[in-house]
């Protein structure tokens, strides 16, 4: 069977949904390919009105509890494509009485399996209304594609079986992180970036290097590139270093705040070169620059 590919400009909007004032999760009675009635407020109808037919819709949410739990957290749930050409009024529901019929292209099994990462602000298109997906906020500098291409790494896994995404790279993206040792501080550093690696980021850091380069990632500080000497065994393969020390304590993190570097160089930024200090990026650049350049290496 042919599979229809979702590109990330395809998700056009993003939209609040609620069931019973947040005693439960709103749509969840559905399943993959179903379609379902997407309600709007009843004095909103402009807005029910305003995707097109074929448009992707972003469904978000935030139930009270979780599995008897108390929630604080935002949940992505539903991409939906939109199949009728125009608003219907639902007169069973009096105060949501707008509605389009949609079909879900992906759904998230469980339906508490995507919270939000962290990095998302949902303040905008917290109204319940139809929202540009531009109006989800992020923390982490992510431009508007990175947004959407991230969405649709996050909903990957759940996506109905008659769609696919294509990502460039996307097969060389999430490579092996490699542990180091070392003192307690180390290990510490090294404990948090690989949680970073968990997150999103440092796959869009990846991407943005292996298509400013020409599909391959080098050294930050010494230019080291593992295809040159590895072949295709080092695709995609750069270790990622967490450039804000921990002594300033914990924020959120953006890409700007990431270095990919070789696991040697990786090594030295984590070697004490005085009293809790190391060397910065720039720093060990110098070095090694000047390093390269002294007569006796020459």
């Amino acid at each position: 069977m042919n599979k229809t590919t979702i590109h990330p400009e395809n998700i056009a909007w993003i939209k609040n949904v609620k069931v019973k004032s947040g005693k439960g999760w709103a749509y969840d009675e559905y399943s993959c390919g179903q379609t379902f009635k997407l309600h709007w407020p009843t004095s909103k109808r402009g807005s029910a009105e305003t995707p097109k037919r074929d448009d992707l819709i972003l469904l978000f949410q935030k139930p009270d509890n979780i599995n008897g739990k108390k929630n604080y957290k935002v949940h992505l749930t539903h991409i939906v494509q939109v199949t009728s050409d125009e608003a219907s009024p639902d007169e069973e529901n009096p105060n949501h009485k707008w509605f389009r019929w949609v079909k879900i292209i992906a759904i998230a099994n469980p339906i508490e399996a995507i919270p939000n990462p962290g990095y998302y602000n949902f303040f905008k298109p917290n109204r319940g209304l139809t929202n540009p997906i531009k109006n989800l906020g992020n923390t982490i500098e992510l431009t508007d594609i990175e947004v959407l291409e991230d969405i649709l790494y996050l909903f990957a896994p759940f996506l109905c079986s008659e769609y696919q995404i294509k990502e460039k790279y996307s097969d060389i993206i999430e490579q092996s992180f490699e542990a180091l040792e070392g003192d307690k501080l180390i290990r510490e550093h090294v404990r948090l970036e690989k949680q970073i690696r968990d997150s999103s980021i440092v796959r869009i850091a990846k991407k943005r290097a292996l298509t400013s380069d020409n599909g391959r990632i080098k050294c930050e500080c010494c230019g080291f590139d593992f295809v040159e000497y590895y072949g295709p065994l080092g695709l995609g393969f750069m270790e990622c270093h967490h450039k804000i020390p921990l002594a300033k304590g914990k924020r959120s993190t953006k890409v700007t705040d990431l270095a990919l570097v070789c696991s040697n160089c990786h090594r030295m930024l984590h070697k004490k070169i005085a009293e809790n200090q190391y060397h910065t990026i720039e720093s060990l650049k110098e070095l090694i620059i000047n390093q390269r350049s002294a007569p006796n290496n020459g």
